[in-house]
């Protein structure tokens, strides 16, 4: 493992073993690059579309890879009710004009532990919010961000932990953008999600309720196995069908050539962004984001105790990436 600022010029460290090489820049405990290695040693294409310079990665445009947390996607005017108190959660970054994907992609994270053992390397990244550090969230709270890497697999963990005397609220997820090797465009590929449902929503993403105050949902069976062509999306698709193997997986594949990625999560929701507002490069690459909650989670009344973390309490929210290379 080696730390530097090279490359995408981002602070972050590098880590390869068999089988991969990827960075981590520090700011969010961001992953920038996640490459398979071919048998010989040589390194491949970048599968996780991240930052690519300094400046992009401040502008947090398309938050690309972010961790988020302590909430993710919107909470509307930022404005919610939590144990009988009223908070407003400023935007996170000056130039931002929505609350939305939390503290921690902005946040200093260090390297609490590294290790190495039978071919698997972990390293967990750690951060702490403290009661005076964002308007509105008034707690103190510890982010830890385990990366384990295997092979051609990726598993990562999201750990909130309650620092403070109070509960307080908290949700995880992640924002990764994909691709596959020899693609320029995600119009190329196929998608497969474990969903048959997704959650409607207003023209600002935020879930609408129905008339007995639940999150009004429609059914949504496109994605079972389709082309992405011609397809926008930036939707939640929930009520998540288990894999065999107990896991909620959703593959991104290239039909030409048989690569793909599987995204697995052991529960909560998919949120899908084909990225047709990015910056740079649209649907160059498509979010595939494993979430805790939907949208808007601070204000879902029925997701209280799902989002209450208690004194000392920590909650984990994991998932991972497989990559299959071509046949």
């Amino acid at each position: 493992m080696t730390t530097s600022a090279t490359g995408t010029g981002i602070a972050s460290l590098t880590v390869s073993g068999t089988g991969f090489i990827a960075e981590i820049a520090y700011q969010g405990a961001t992953l920038l690059s996640w490459r398979p290695v071919s048998a010989d040693g040589s390194g491949g294409e970048n599968l996780v579309d991240g930052y690519s310079t300094p400046a992009e990665m401040q502008s947090q445009n398309g938050v690309r890879n972010g961790i988020l947390a302590p909430f993710s996607n919107r909470i509307l005017d930022g404005r919610f009710s939590f144990a009988g108190q009223t908070h407003r959660i400023e935007p996170v970054l000056a130039h931002e004009a929505l609350v939305f994907h939390g503290f921690a992609r902005a946040l200093p994270f260090v390297l609490a532990q590294s290790s190495e053992e039978n071919g698997t390397h972990t390293l967990i990244f750690r951060a702490e919010i403290s009661p005076a550090d964002f308007s509105g969230y008034p707690y103190r709270l510890a982010i830890e961000v385990e990366y384990r890497f295997v092979g051609r697999d990726v598993t990562i963990d999201i750990r909130g932990i309650n620092r403070d005397g109070r509960p307080l609220p908290f949700a995880a997820g992640w924002h990764p953008y994909f691709r596959l090797p020899g693609t320029t465009s995600i119009d190329d590929l196929l998608l497969t999600l474990p969903s048959r449902t997704a959650i409607e929503t207003n023209e600002y993403l935020i879930p609408l309720r129905n008339p007995q105050g639940g999150l009004l949902k429609r059914n949504d069976t496109l994605f079972l196995h389709t082309p992405l062509a011609g397809h926008v999306v930036d939707a939640c698709f929930t009520d998540l069908i288990a894999s065999a193997n107990g896991l909620y997986e959703t593959r991104l594949e290239n039909p030409h050539d048989g690569s793909s990625l599987t995204i697995w999560q052991e529960r909560g929701h998919m949120h899908v962004f084909t990225g047709d507002t990015l910056a740079r490069d649209r649907r160059r690459s498509i979010a595939l984001e494993p979430v805790e909650t939907p949208t808007n989670a601070f204000n879902q009344t029925e997701l209280a105790d799902a989002i209450t973390l208690q004194p000392g309490e920590t909650r984990s929210f994991r998932f991972g990436v497989r990559f299959k290379a071509a046949r």
